[in-house]
């Protein structure tokens, strides 16, 4: 792994390339669940440039207004938005919204995905909201992203309807606002980043208050299915949700004893879960993304969510009626004798529209920025090279967008697909033939897709 993908996985945006980035959120959470939401992100030349070339691969933040509304989605209604272009080719996006709920917002891929924000129970009549924007890889110390990553930036604010009784975030002076702060632009910002990071906090922020200032229940719940369509100009066909279910099938985790020690405790890790995604005969989804994880802890109040991502994503194939996903928590306390209030949903991916699309000037395409088909310039889909029996190429979220590419030969059949390899956008299709004198190409791709949220939860489970 090079020096630039560690800090790409080091650092919670994974997508730094150099240059300035900085990001802002700041909520206000009513006593009811509603709230506010006021973003701010400021945004280099050189991610602007990033995000348009092929090896971006889809790692560069939202640089576009547009962007930004997609991944803000259903979680806050959008009020105002506005970009302004800087003298050094930067620009600044700005954002206000409102969100009715907090399941709404803290149950939303943005939250939880982008913000890296949770709202959870503490116990013993206490509430907690955990901040996971900053991620080490461990490899790296916090000093080293310093000199690799100056310019990063990242702040969460969040105003509470309680003052605050316990909190490693910086305190409002109404007591009841917090901050966390993730600075590499000099070096006093690197030191309190540092303080944070690679203190016994590990880089997640806390805030803890009484849950007795809120109108809702904690655990959030997702109680029932819940659709979102993505990428949509025109609305899936519709397929009910009903019968789609999801639960708690296993608990695993892994223990162990060193011969050389004098103490007989073992030392837990791995604490894995099987969560089974069931479905009536007639409501066979198309598939299933990894399991999210919303609220887990054990008896000793140890927060056990893992930061997580919408990426995997498993299709169903055959006649079963249901499949299994494994999904990873963190390792619970060591006195710990059970787990509790475990919440969290599969995205289930129930129908999709797809359109074919031939292209019949394949070698001419190579490189340019447009296809001149719609349907493929809406989803950025690119030829960046053919190299003898491979075709590479570039296309929003290939992982579930692209369902099939077929290259034919002069003799107008298919030719054969030998497999393929790549992540996220960028991929490689390997063919039985040299494919440098031939142009026609058919993809096969989804437009539109309706996702189902199917939650699961577990009240109690002893530590195995």
């Amino acid at each position: 792994m090079s020096i630039l993908q560690k800090v790409l996985v080091a650092v919670c945006c994974v997508f730094l390339l150099g240059g300035c980035y900085e990001d802002e959120s700041e909520i206000t959470l009513n006593a009811d669940g509603s709230g506010t939401i006021k973003g701010k992100l400021v945004i280099s030349e050189r991610l602007i440039v990033a995000d348009s070339e092929d090896g971006s691969r889809g790692n560069t933040p939202p640089v576009s207004k547009e962007k930004v509304l997609e991944k803000v989605g259903s979680a806050v209604d959008i009020t105002s938005i506005r970009l302004t272009e800087l003298p050094d080719g930067g620009r600044i996006i700005e954002f206000e919204g409102t969100f009715s709920s907090a399941e709404q917002f803290f149950l939303s891929e943005f939250c939880l995905d982008t913000l890296k924000l949770r709202i959870a129970p503490a116990g013993d009549g206490k509430a907690a909201i955990y901040c996971d924007a900053w991620q080490s890889s461990g490899e790296l110390s916090t000093t080293q992203l310093y000199g690799l990553a100056k310019g990063l930036y990242i702040k969460r604010t969040v105003h509470l309807p309680a003052e605050i009784e316990k909190t490693n975030g910086y305190r409002g002076k109404d007591k009841k606002t917090v901050s966390w702060v993730i600075d590499l632009r000099d070096k006093e910002g690197l030191a309190r980043t540092k303080a944070l990071v690679e203190g016994k906090d590990k880089g997640i922020g806390s805030v803890v208050f009484d849950a007795s200032a809120l109108a809702f229940s904690l655990p959030l719940k997702t109680t029932a299915p819940s659709e979102e369509i993505t990428k949509s100009e025109k609305r899936p066909s519709p397929q009910g949700s009903s019968g789609l279910k999801a639960e708690v099938s296993w608990v695993a985790i892994n223990k162990k004893v060193a011969l050389d020690s004098n103490s007989n405790e073992p030392e837990i890790s791995d604490l894995e879960f099987g969560i089974k995604v069931s479905w009536s005969k007639d409501s066979k989804p198309f598939a299933c993304h990894k399991p999210i994880l919303t609220n887990i802890q054990d008896d000793v109040g140890k927060n056990l969510v893992e930061s997580t991502t919408y990426q995997s994503v498993y299709e169903i194939y055959g006649s079963s009626t249901e499949k299994t996903l494994k999904i990873k928590a963190k390792t619970p306390d060591g006195k710990a004798k059970t787990i509790i209030n475990l919440e969290g949903y599969v995205p289930v991916v129930t129908n999709v529209n797809k359109e074919t699309v031939i292209l019949e000037n394949m070698q001419e395409l190579v490189g340019k920025e447009t296809t001149g088909n719609p349907v493929l310039d809406k989803l950025n889909f690119k030829i960046k090279s053919i190299q003898g029996p491979r075709l590479n190429i570039k296309i929003d979220e290939r992982y579930k967008t692209i369902m099939s590419l077929t290259v034919f030969g002069k003799d107008g059949n298919k030719l054969k697909n030998r497999g393929g390899s790549g992540a996220e956008n960028s991929y490689s299709y390997d063919f039985s033939e040299d494919l440098s004198k031939l142009n026609k190409c058919e993809l096969e791709v989804i437009v539109s897709q309706t996702i189902v949220k199917v939650p699961f939860s577990l009240k109690e489970v002893a530590v195995p």
